[in-house]
């Protein structure tokens, strides 16, 4: 509740439904009804009519008063507004108290109390608790001196329980502005950490520019980034620079696209000693399941430690029907020494996918795959 002390609801949550001006100017018009009605056939018209009328028109004008303060071009809601709109209020309650006084109103059914508690209830999430506390005590104090003027007519034996009767809407309205505003901001400060918490990025996770300058080998910073400034700072757009950035566009996606093309071949250098060589960046073309049958290959040659190898080359070629060739070198640990074999046949043709691979007693690789075009295995 300290925060609800120091600052309002729609300073927290400017986008909330209940710091809307439209709420504001709905309860204006529920207040100017329930009077009208309250004063013409509720009986509560006192001694005077014009005098209900007169407090009828303060009370509206309190609710129409947050409405314009609380505009959006406005900005904040100071404290003097809020000091008038609890004048104004105040005053509504003990005009129409004047009027009805000695008339013994039905404790339960004063319309000026009512009023008070929803003007009130609607100026709670623009003004903070420093400003609305307060307020609300001199508007409750106001309103049980009124309670005891409207509903002390003769007869009435507990004076003081039909005052405190009649003015507890107001008296509601503190606790319930208080309460609501308060959670509201408990909750948004709440959910604002968790957004914040899960924006918190590993610190060794590389932020997105450097990626693109990496990614671009340095054309981001030297040509992008300036050219996307330029656009910024002029005026309009010619058909000179639609044509630079649709090329630096295209440069960049075709950076992103290669880069996403090697990542796969970078995640098994990354876990095995592979050296991979594509110097025609066909990694690019290779299907999912073309790229399974190379991960599997290379998985298979390292996941036996009895089998000797240490060291693998992964060559990629063009080959025919548009197809990639992939060559295995394989650096063997045998008794009688290291040794440098290529699986045969030497260029694989990767249209298929393999069914299995093991180390027989580290002496022999078996490699089991389909063949897309023979049909054969």
């Amino acid at each position: 509740m300290r925060r609800w002390w120091r600052f309002s609801a729609i300073d927290v949550d400017t986008l909330s439904w209940l710091t809307s001006s439209l709420v504001t100017i709905w309860v204006s018009i529920v207040v100017a009804l329930h009077g009208i009605v309250s004063i013409t056939a509720g009986g509560q018209a006192g001694g005077s009519i014009t005098t209900q009328v007169l407090a009828l028109v303060l009370l509206v004008a309190a609710g129409v008063l947050i409405h314009v303060g609380s505009r959006p071009y406005r900005g904040r809601l100071g404290a003097a507004l809020s000091i008038a709109v609890f004048v104004l209020t105040g005053l509504g309650v003990l005009v129409s108290a004047a009027g009805l006084r000695g008339e013994a109103v039905v404790p339960e059914l004063w319309w000026a109390s009512l009023a008070a508690a929803l003007i009130a209830m609607s100026l709670a999430p623009f003004v903070p608790g420093r400003v609305f506390l307060p307020g609300m005590i001199g508007l409750s104090v106001c309103t049980i001196l009124g309670a005891l003027s409207a509903t002390g007519g003769e007869g009435v034996r507990l004076p003081v329980a039909a005052a405190l009767t009649a003015s507890s809407p107001v008296l509601f309205a503190i606790i319930g502005g208080s309460v609501l505003t308060g959670v509201m901001i408990a909750d948004v400060e709440r959910w604002r950490g968790l957004v914040g918490d899960a924006r918190v990025k590993d610190e060794q996770e590389e932020p997105v520019l450097a990626i693109l300058e990496r990614v671009t080998a340095g054309a981001w910073s030297q040509r992008m980034q300036p050219f996307l400034q330029s656009i910024a700072a002029a005026e309009e757009v010619s058909d000179r620079d639609r044509r630079r950035a649709a090329a630096l566009a295209d440069e960049l996606r075709r950076a992103l696209v290669d880069r996403d093309a090697q990542s796969w071949l970078s995640a098994i250098v990354a876990e095995w000693p592979v050296h991979v060589d594509d110097p025609h960046r066909l990694a690019g073309t290779i299907t999912v399941d073309q790229r399974s049958a190379i991960t599997a290959l290379i998985t298979g040659l390292f996941s036996d430690p009895d089998a000797g190898v240490f060291g693998a080359r992964l060559r990629l070629a063009a080959a025919g029907d548009d197809a990639v060739a992939v060559a295995v070198t394989v650096s063997l640990d045998l008794p009688e020494g290291r040794r440098t074999t290529v699986l045969a046949p030497y260029y694989l043709s990767v249209k298929s996918v393999v069914r299995r691979i093991e180390w027989r007693n580290g002496e022999s690789l078996v490699v089991s795959f389909d063949v897309d075009a023979e049909g054969q295995r």
